[in-house]
């Protein structure tokens, strides 16, 4: 035994003993090591166990589970991942433990953004999806069953074009969607208030699948009120769980909203894929405008119209082609293009006709189609002024849509090989037009004659609430003896003219109404029917004596020059010349666009002796659509009274009063042409065309 001492314990062991000692302890530790020794596959095995008890414990937990506990973090995580919250207030239900897996919840909604100020996006009654277990698990989905009881939808879009389901609905390349083997809707409800467009909808919509002898198991119906104008549509397609992703799936399509139609024949190359598809439609309407609620595209008003063809959509590029049909009476063929994808949406179109029926042009500028009565003239304070005014407007009064047409973009060219009117003799007709952010210019704009041509150029700014418009056209070699009947024809001559003008206003009455600018007219030389020129002088001997024996000799023109300044809608005659052989013709006087009426005077001014002549002017006045040609009666009443005078001193004396000596003479037509040349609506004339014919 050890003992122990003051300072330490001294053992009683040697230390041969306490060596063996040690070895016998350090022996026994390396056995029990080995009976119990660590190795990796122990740690797998007690690793894989610990994991199977977890799984089991989250299966129990999971089978076990009340969902309905669960709505506020699965609410919660949807909000973060839509951006928006998202609230489950029905049961929830989830059945994991099949090969279909399914998820039902009741009362789900979805709110607003904030910037919507309040409101629910959708709220649905009850949810339902089934899905393929086994192609979920290799990272693919296929819904077996999806159903959707009493969905309450709010589609808002705001001036900006921000939408309460920017996030939600697809991108702009469109909708792809996993494949769906049944997809019902029952009850559902759809409410659109777009202030881009302008347009608001509220109907109903379902979707059922049942067998049926065509074919057309799929169907999805909905109707309403598409801006107070009745809407119906109706889709059809074969059963959806007989769809093969990797083969195109066919769908018709039948969409009426008011008196619009559109049928579509089509196949989705990608099912569920909608972005991208082809097919045969048909449109028919009383106005292509009116295609604006169903496209969001900008389309003129138009007569009625019945056009089809092969429309395609990749993403956001939408194709048009063999576009065929007829406008009014007018054939129309051609191709479209449409980018969605920029902003605005942007149109390319070429269109051509091979008779341009000139009488459809009309609504385009705001005119009533043919056969429909156009808008009268506001009631004039003056009895005598309604009197004069009575009766149609002249130039169309329907105001251009400003709103609209900011909405698009577009670039198209349009050709018609021939015209037909019946009362001008068109022969063909050419127009670019190019729409950027509100401004429209129609340039080059081309009528042309079959001797002469029209052409110009027109801008109308619409970036404001009230368009301004430029307008630059002439009228070139422009044969007048091909607007008047005859032969010979009482007229012949070459025309060339120009119209400057800058108006503010909505519609192509508005914008005459306050046109500035200036217009000229030049006939540099040609021939006039001999009685008609002496008619402007009032010569009875000579002029009705003409036109009672039917002469049809002409007298030469040596120039006619008028030059019309405008102001404010007002025309006033700067200038109006026309000088021939045997008279010289002046007038003056003025044209109001805003009443659409004329108010002027005609004088001739013999140039050789006459007797017979009433120095009275010719006046023409009233509505500019239909003018009243007179005698201005003062003048004639006072060169009747100096005839009464001088037969009191002898009867004979009295002709005297009716004696022009023929003093007028030659105009200087080189000095009249030269000035229409340089004035603020410039006219050209060429060197050829200036020589009188004789």
């Amino acid at each position: 035994m050890p003992v122990a001492t003051d300072d330490h314990t001294v053992s009683h062991y040697s230390e041969p003993e306490r060596e063996n000692a040690f070895a016998r302890a350090w022996t026994a530790l390396k056995g029990h090591v080995a009976r119990h020794r660590w190795s990796w596959p122990a740690f797998f095995g007690w690793a894989f166990a610990l994991l199977l008890a977890l799984i089991a414990g989250v299966v129990a937990y999971v089978y076990f589970l009340d969902w309905n506990t669960m709505r506020g973090p699965v609410g919660r995580y949807i909000s973060h991942r839509l951006g928006r919250e998202v609230r489950i207030e029905g049961d929830l239900k989830v059945d994991l433990f099949s090969r279909t897996p399914s998820l039902s919840a009741g009362h789900v909604r979805i709110v607003n953004p904030v910037w919507a100020k309040g409101g629910l996006a959708a709220d649905v009654g009850r949810y339902r999806m089934t899905v393929k277990l086994w192609p979920l698990l290799r990272g693919h989905t296929v819904i077996t069953d999806l159903e959707l009881d009493d969905p309450n939808i709010v589609v808002l879009r705001d001036a900006q074009g921000r939408t309460n389901w920017d996030g939600i609905g697809g991108d702009g390349d469109g909708t792809k969607l996993p494949p769906i083997q049944r997809f019902v809707v029952r009850n559902g409800h759809l409410a659109i208030d777009d202030r881009v467009r302008r347009m608001t909808f509220e109907g109903t919509f379902a979707s059922n699948e049942q067998a049926g002898a065509d074919g057309r198991a799929f169907a999805l119906t909905g109707e309403g009120l598409l801006n107070s104008n009745t809407f119906l549509a109706d889709v059809h397609g074969g059963p959806l769980v007989n769809v093969d992703v990797s083969k195109p799936y066919h769908f018709t399509a039948d969409l009426r909203a008011g008196t619009t139609h559109a049928a579509v024949d089509g196949t989705l190359p990608k099912p569920f894929h909608l972005g991208q598809f082809q097919a045969k439609t048909e449109f028919s309407g009383p106005t292509m405008s009116d295609l604006y609620y169903l496209t969001g595209l900008v389309f003129p008003v138009t007569s009625p119209y019945h056009l089809s063809g092969t429309l395609t959509r990749d993403g956001t590029i939408y194709r048009l082609t063999g576009l065929n049909g007829i406008v009014g009476g007018s054939d129309m063929r051609g191709e479209m293009t449409v980018d969605a994808g920029q902003t605005p949406t942007f149109l390319r179109a070429k269109l051509s006709s091979r008779t341009l029926r000139f009488t459809d042009l009309g609504p385009l500028i705001g005119a009533a189609p043919a056969g429909h009565a156009k808008p009268g003239l506001p009631a004039p304070k003056s009895p005598a002024l309604a009197k004069e005014v009575a009766g149609p407007l002249a130039l169309p009064d329907t105001p251009l849509d400003v709103h609209r047409v900011r909405q698009m973009n577009a670039d198209v060219d349009y050709s018609a090989a021939s015209v037909t009117s019946q009362d001008f003799p068109l022969r063909d007709f050419h127009m670019h037009l190019a729409l950027t952010d509100g401004v429209m210019k129609l340039d080059p704009l081309t009528f042309d004659f079959i001797r002469g041509k029209l052409s110009g150029a027109v801008t109308v700014d619409a970036r404001k609430d009230v368009p301004v418009s430029d307008v630059d056209a002439r009228l070139t070699d422009i044969h007048l003896e091909q607007f008047v009947k005859g032969s010979p024809p009482p007229l012949e001559g070459l025309l060339e003219a120009r119209a400057r003008l800058h108006a503010v206003g909505n519609s192509i009455h508005n914008a005459a109404s306050n046109a500035d600018g200036a217009v000229t007219l030049v006939v540099p030389s040609g021939k006039l029917r001999k009685s008609f020129a002496e008619l402007t002088g009032i010569d009875l001997v000579n002029g009705v004596g003409l036109l009672l024996t039917n002469d049809k000799s002409d007298t030469g023109v040596r120039c006619a020059v008028a030059r019309f300044d405008a102001r404010k809608g007002g025309l006033t005659a700067e200038q109006f010349t026309l000088d021939t052989d045997a008279v010289l013709i002046q007038g003056k006087g003025t044209a109001d666009m805003k009443n659409e009426t004329v108010n002027f005077e005609v004088t001739g001014e013999p140039k050789v002796f006459r007797i017979g002549r009433i120095r009275a002017p010719i006046t023409i006045s009233g509505p500019i659509a239909a003018p009243h040609v007179g005698i201005k009666a003062g003048a004639a009443l006072g060169q009747g009274g100096i005839a009464a005078a001088l037969g009191l001193v002898n009867p004979l004396a009295s002709i005297l009063a009716f004696v022009d000596p023929g003093l007028a003479k030659d105009a200087n037509c080189v000095a009249l042409t030269g000035a229409a040349a340089k004035g603020p609506a410039p006219v050209k004339v060429r060197k050829a065309a200036a020589t009188r014919r004789h």
